[in-house]
Parts: C-alpha cells; sequence; structure tokens
C-alpha cells in the first residue's frame, strides 16, 4: 500500500490535514476488508469486490442448487426402485411356492385332503403376497402407482381390490429428462379387469354447447383457432378471430354478427355433426389460417352444392349431456343397470342422469369397487372392476340402458373367443357340437362351425331347429346374460342341452350343459361373458377354490397361469432392476458432478490465507507509515523552509 503525500507546498495546512485524514482513512478501510476476509474465509463478500468472480460464484451456486435437487430426486428414485427390485425377488419366490404346490396337488401324488391342506397354504401365500404389495418407503406404498398414501390391496367382496391407480410417479433425474420411479400394482400384479364398452360408441351429436377443444375436426388435427375471412355475395370482407371462442355456439354467435355486419342476413347452422354455412356468404381461411377449414366452413354454401355437412367427429366427454348421445335420440334410462362384482350385485338407476358425468359417478358410488369412466378413443363409457378372484357381470334391468350404453357383457355382438374369460369355444369342425332334446323327445344336433358371435350361435340353434320342425327357440336373455332356450313342444319330457359326442365341449363353454324339468321354465346359460382380473390375485383364489373342491382340472389350468405369471414378473424383475442400477449409477455421477462444482466453487470464493495475510500486513504497514510519516510533516512551518 503506498503511502499518500501530505507535504504539498503552497497549500493551507486545512489542506493538509484533510489531505492525510484521507490517506488514513483508506488504510483504515483496506485493514477493514482484509480482516473481514479472514473472518469470513471469503475472497469476495460483495458484488463489488470481484465483480467478475461474484458473476461466476452466482452461476456456481444456481447450478449447485439444480444438482443438489437433481441428486435428491435420484436418491429417491433410487430407494424407490431398489425397495421394489427386493420386493420383486419376494414375490418370484412367492409365486414359484404356489406353483409347487399346484404341480405337487396334481395326479395320485395328492389326494383330496392333502389338497385342502395346500388350499391353505395357497391362502398364506396370498397374504404375504398383499404385504409386499402394501410395502411403503417413508410412508408412499411403491405399488399404488400415483396414489402413493392410499393402501393399494385390501380384502373386499370376496376377493382381493387394488385401490391405487394406474399412472407411475416421476422424479426428473436431470435438466431435461424426468423417469418413473415405481411400479403401478395393477402391470406388476394384473389388478384390474378388461374393460367393458372399450369399444363402444355412443355417437354424441354436436350442440351448441360442444367445446372446441372437443371436437376432432374436419381435418382429424383438432380445432386451431385463429382468424376466419367472412365474405359476403357483394364482395364485402370481414376478418373475424375466434381465438376467444370456446363453444361452437360461440362460433356461430359471432360469424352471424359479422354476416349481420355485411348486410347479409345468413348463418351458420348446426346441423348433424357438422356446420352448414347459410347462403350468401363464403368463409375462408388467411393466408396460413386452418380454422375454417377445421371447423368444415370452407366447403360450399347452402344452396351451392353441399351435400352434407363434414362430420367433425365429437369426442365423448364426462360433460357430454345425455340427451345429444346416439346421434340425438339420447338414451332411455327408465330402467336401470345390473352389476354384480363378486358376492355382490347392485342395481343403479339413472332416471335423473343428465350427463355421462353423472353416470360414472352413479357406477362409481355403487360400492362395487368399480371403474367407471370415458373410454381411451372418446367413443364411449368403460366399466373396470378393481377386485382380483372374482368375476363382474353387467346387464339390463328390465330396459335396454346397458346394451345401449354398450356395457353389457353379453350381446349377440360378443364374440366367441372372449368368452370364459378369453379361453374361448371349442367347436369340432365338421362335427355337430350340441344335441338338443325337447320337451316332446324330439332330438337335433347344432353345429357351430360358422359362429363367431353370441348371436351367430342363437341363429344356428333356431335354424337347426327349424330344420329338425322342433318348436324350441333360443334368444339372449333379456336382463341377464345368457342364452335362454324355450320350449314349446308341449311334452312332459326335460328340455335338455347336452354334448353331441363326448369330444364337444362347445356346450360346456356356452354355458347350457344342463337341462330344465319345469315346463314353464326357460332354459338359462350360464354367465360365460362375465370378465375378471387376470392377474395373480385372482391365479391364487381360483387354485384356493380348485384345491378346496379337488377339482384337478382346474388345479392344473392354474397351474400353467402361474407359470405365466411367475415368467412375466421375472421379465418386469429384470426391467425394475436395471432401472435400480440406473438410478444408483446416475447418483454416483451427480455426487461427483456435485463435487466438482462445488470444488470449482471454492477456488471462486474461498480466500487465499497466505495471500490475505500478506495484503493484511501491508495494510498495517501502509496504515503505521501513514501515522509517523504525517505526525512528522504536520509539523512543519514556514521557518523550516528559510535558510
Amino acid at each position: 500500500m503506498a503511502i499518500a503525500p501530505i507535504n504539498i507546498t503552497r497549500v493551507s495546512q486545512g489542506m493538509r490535514t484533510i489531505t492525510l485524514l484521507n490517506s488514513l482513512r483508506r488504510n483504515t478501510v483496506d485493514i477493514f476488508n482484509q480482516q473481514t476476509r479472514l473472518a469470513t474465509g471469503r475472497s469476495f463478500n460483495s458484488l463489488s469486490d470481484d465483480p467478475v468472480a461474484a458473476s461466476q460464484s452466482l452461476k456456481m451456486n444456481r447450478t449447485i442448487s439444480r444438482q443438489e435437487q437433481i441428486l435428491e430426486n435420484l436418491r429417491h428414485a433410487d430407494l424407490m426402485m431398489s425397495a421394489a427390485d427386493d420386493s420383486l425377488s419376494e414375490v418370484n419366490d412367492l409365486l414359484n411356492q404356489a406353483e409347487a404346490i399346484a404341480s405337487q396337488s396334481l395326479g395320485t401324488q395328492s389326494n383330496a385332503a392333502e389338497r385342502e391342506a395346500n388350499a391353505a397354504l395357497v391362502a398364506s401365500i396370498r397374504e404375504q403376497l398383499m404385504i409386499v404389495g402394501n410395502r411403503q418407503v417413508r410412508d408412499s406404498f411403491i405399488f399404488a402407482g400415483r396414489e402413493t398414501k392410499t393402501i393399494p390391496f385390501q380384502s373386499a367382496l370376496g376377493g382381493v381390490a387394488y385401490f391405487g391407480d394406474t399412472g407411475s410417479t416421476f422424479s426428473r433425474v436431470s435438466e431435461t429428462d424426468q423417469k418413473a420411479t415405481n411400479i403401478p400394482g395393477n402391470l406388476l400384479f394384473g389388478s384390474l379387469s378388461t374393460s367393458v364398452g372399450r369399444d363402444a360408441d355412443l355417437q354424441p351429436m354436436i350442440t351448441a354447447d360442444t367445446r372446441l377443444s372437443d371436437l376432432r375436426g374436419a381435418n382429424a388435427q383438432g380445432i386451431r383457432k385463429g382468424i376466419i375471412v367472412v365474405t359476403a355475395d357483394s364482395g364485402e370482407t370481414v376478418r373475424l378471430d375466434v381465438t376467444n371462442a370456446d363453444t361452437v355456439g360461440d362460433v356461430v354467435d359471432l360469424i352471424d354478427a359479422a354476416t349481420e355486419s355485411v348486410g347479409v342476413n345468413a348463418s351458420v347452422t348446426i346441423q348433424g355433426n357438422g356446420l352448414v354455412v347459410g347462403a350468401g356468404v363464403s368463409i375462408d381461411d388467411t393466408t396460413n389460417g386452418v380454422t375454417a377449414s377445421d371447423l368444415g366452413l370452407t366447403a360450399p354454401a347452402l344452396g351451392t352444392g353441399l351435400a352434407e355437412p363434414i362430420d367433425l367427429g365429437v369426442r365423448l366427454t364426462p360433460n357430454t349431456k345425455i340427451e345429444s348421445l346416439r346421434n340425438g335420440d339420447g338414451l332411455n334410462l327408465e330402467n336401470g343397470i345390473r352389476i354384480r362384482n363378486g358376492q355382490q350385485s347392485a342395481v343403479i338407476n339413472l332416471e335423473d342422469a343428465d350427463t355421462v358425468q353423472d353416470i360414472t359417478n352413479k357406477i362409481n358410488s355403487s360400492g362395487l369397487h368399480l371403474i367407471a369412466r370415458v373410454n381411451e378413443a372418446g367413443t364411449g363409457i368403460e366399466v373396470i372392476t378393481r377386485i382380483s378372484g372374482v368375476t363382474m357381470s353387467i346387464s339390463d334391468d328390465g330396459g335396454s340402458i346397458a346394451s345401449e350404453l354398450g356395457i353389457r357383457t353379453m350381446v349377440e355382438s360378443t364374440t366367441l373367443d372372449s368368452l370364459n374369460f378369453g379361453r374361448g369355444v371349442e367347436t369340432l369342425p365338421g362335427e355337430p357340437d350340441l344335441t338338443i332334446t325337447s320337451r316332446n323327445g324330439t332330438s337335433f344336433d347344432v353345429n357351430l362351425d360358422d359362429a363367431l358371435t353370441v348371436g351367430d350361435v342363437v341363429t344356428l340353434i333356431n335354424k337347426a331347429a327349424e330344420n329338425a320342425g322342433v318348436a324350441v327357440t333360443a334368444a339372449l336373455a333379456a336382463d341377464t346374460n345368457g342364452i335362454a332356450i324355450e320350449d314349446t313342444t308341449g311334452g312332459g319330457d326335460p328340455l335338455t342341452v347336452g354334448r353331441a359326442s363326448i369330444q364337444a365341449f362347445a356346450v360346456d363353454d356356452l354355458g347350457l350343459n344342463k337341462s330344465s324339468i319345469d315346463p314353464d321354465e326357460v332354459l338359462l346359460s350360464d354367465d360365460v361373458g362375465a370378465v375378471r382380473a387376470q392377474g395373480v390375485f385372482t391365479a391364487l383364489l381360483n387354485l384356493e377354490e380348485a384345491l378346496q373342491s379337488d377339482d384337478e382340472l382346474a388345479i392344473g389350468e392354474v397351474a400353467e397361469r402361474l407359470v405365466k405369471f411367475a415368467a412375466d414378473t421375472t421379465r418386469v424383475h429384470g426391467i425394475v432392476g436395471a432401472r435400480a442400477e440406473g438410478f444408483r449409477s446416475r447418483v454416483d455421477q451427480t455426487e461427483n458432478a456435485v463435487l466438482a462444482t462445488r470444488t470449482f466453487l471454492s477456488e471462486i470464493e474461498d480466500l487465499d490465507y497466505t495471500e490475505a495475510v500478506t495484503r493484511f500486513q501491508q495494510a498495517q504497514t501502509a496504515l503505521q507509515a501513514n501515522l509517523l510519516s504525517g505526525s512528522q510533516l504536520m509539523n512543519l512551518s514556514l521557518l523550516d523552509f528559510v535558510g
């Protein structure tokens, strides 16, 4: 630190004093700054001390903050996936134990008493599997999907209910990447049934309240809102901004106002599932616009060649009005829907339903542990059961509402290969499959070679009866799911449906292998169109039941399913293990990155004590020198310069 000169000739004593004080003040401030650096251990304590280093420090601190958050996310993800990895090892062991019990219970190596004892072992395995499925990490259930605070597996209605959801939780593991941190229980354990109504089409109509976001649009790309150009036949043009329009009615009102402003009494009307432009105007897009095209408004105006409006493809939403369904015919809600799920059934009354949401809410609140929602295609309602180990069946209750909604589990269009939980119906090519004996003793055979649906079976039975001249008719049961066979021959014998030969199992697969003694009774097949969750818990509950009933055929069938589930679980285990290893690797990499960033930050912020002590001593020396020279020079007078 240089010593400021104060012995300035031809200046006043006051100027000398001020100069000395300023110099001493600078020395004192410098000593204070050096003391502060030594006390804090930082090379700078404010932005003005070193603007370049301070800027670098701020950037490094922001980087460290992001890295530490990502590191925390990775550690959580690693913990979750590691727990899932360990749990899947237990699941594999339990499934192998169950499959071994099933295999040991087949053939002469096991008797009925031993099988009944084995059923208790399978029940214990099922309970252990539920414990694994309900495992927690940091108070979060690892197999509950996004419902991490909800116990995913609970006993209900004679089965095992899954109360998690089908989504995964995600964590940000880098600046640009997110990864799933858990496995939903429905995926691992197969805890939800196939959906009923997945392919339903309720054909909603466009109304003024239909939101533009719910339209697929004439170009199948939705409605891309922007500017449209309305031109009258007189040549007058209006540019119309529909960006803020929310519903079809909003668009119609805006265009009506625009046509009136150019003196044309033409309007846009809703017809069918599209929009029609009245005579006297044309509507086009701007040079780069697509809104009018998406709305189907660029077609010829009414009376100038337009055959019908362009279908804008209305998506079904929870807010869709019931009255707009089935092309505007609505639904007959006078009668209800009968749903049976496991040990419980209920009739859902829909008379006061106004929207699709009302229907799904009533089904979801029925206490049957169902999921009713708009299907993925946005065309209808689908229903799924949460319960494993039981069957779900949906039928009409005196009306046709379940059929109209497309959620009845057996209709004429139901394919045979979907029956019996996807096992289908086994037919004998070129040979009769059923033999029906009427009450008057007349028998006839039915060949089902050409049958693809339940309706085909009904048609073939009626055709065979007609050809045999027997007054027997088949039809789909009205209020229950099954085929109803009515005999009006007037005989006193039982009406019987059986196998046409010992190898013909179609009658069993159709649930028709039975007889009816009461002459006024209609023979009704079993409900072979019911659905169920096809997962692990269903297999274990089926195995328990088969062991208790000493049913070797069923035991063998479940054993095959358990082998498949074990293979599927091994595959999922491999995926989870790879994810867990990936997270562990990323944790190590991110920890190293944080350490490297902190090291660089330390080089910027941390004090070089050797350099700092030297500068402190220099500041002290400068202060002492200023004080000494100042005390001597301030004592000089004019006489000191006279000689």
